[in-house]
């Protein structure tokens, strides 16, 4: 991935091995990905193919849905050193240029919503993600695609920890980007899914 950083089929399987290879419960394989700067490969593969709205390729699209999924999956369990590391790498830009740029693509806004709930669980990296623009990038992912109930679920997560165990101040910055609003529809669109009803009451608390 580094030798190749500029050849979009090979970023997009090289995110798609990282997620596969984290796909399952394995913080040993994780701390092993890690140490051998999966981290990194993921953030420049995801820069050195994000596009803008007149010129995106479907082909961009499915390296962010990857790219995101694969961070996610890297930053799920485990302690903070691997949110650290992620973080140190520029993960939280990327996130947000992706979902940005492919605010269309609902796979996208799944992982994307994925990756910051993630990242957002230990609030010492909360603030760096409101800094990128992750409360604005939620309520639009949540927006352009109310209908999805996994990017629901997803969106009312990061939703929840952005706020949990902060000030004041973050929860105000949420409020002033729509967050409310957003999970109301969401519970509004989603009533019967529970694990939709479940986050998005975690996020009003």
């Amino acid at each position: 991935m580094e030798a190749h950083v500029g050849h979009a089929l090979v970023a997009h399987q090289g995110c798609w091995a990282i997620r596969s290879l984290t796909f399952r419960d394995n913080d040993g394989r994780r701390e092993q990905l890690m140490d051998a700067g999966a981290a990194a490969r993921i953030v420049a593969a995801m820069e050195a193919h994000v596009r803008y709205p007149d010129v995106v390729t479907q082909g961009c699209a499915a390296i962010a849905k990857q790219g995101c999924a694969a961070i996610a999956n890297l930053a799920a369990g485990g302690s903070d050193g691997r949110r650290e590391q992620l973080m140190d790498a520029g993960a939280a830009a990327r996130i947000v240029a992706a979902m940005e740029v492919h605010v269309g693509d609902a796979d996208v806004a799944l992982n994307g919503c994925s990756a910051i709930g993630k990242l957002a669980f230990s609030s010492t990296y909360s603030e760096k993600l409101f800094r990128a623009g992750a409360a604005k990038r939620i309520v639009a992912a949540m927006e352009a695609h109310v209908g999805d109930a996994d990017v629901a679920e997803e969106g009312c997560t990061a939703i929840a920890n952005l706020a949990a165990g902060g000030s004041d101040g973050r929860r105000e910055q949420l409020m002033d980007a729509g967050a409310a609003a957003r999970i109301v529809a969401a519970m509004e669109a989603h009533v019967r899914y529970p694990d939709v009803v479940t986050q998005g009451c975690a996020a009003i608390a």
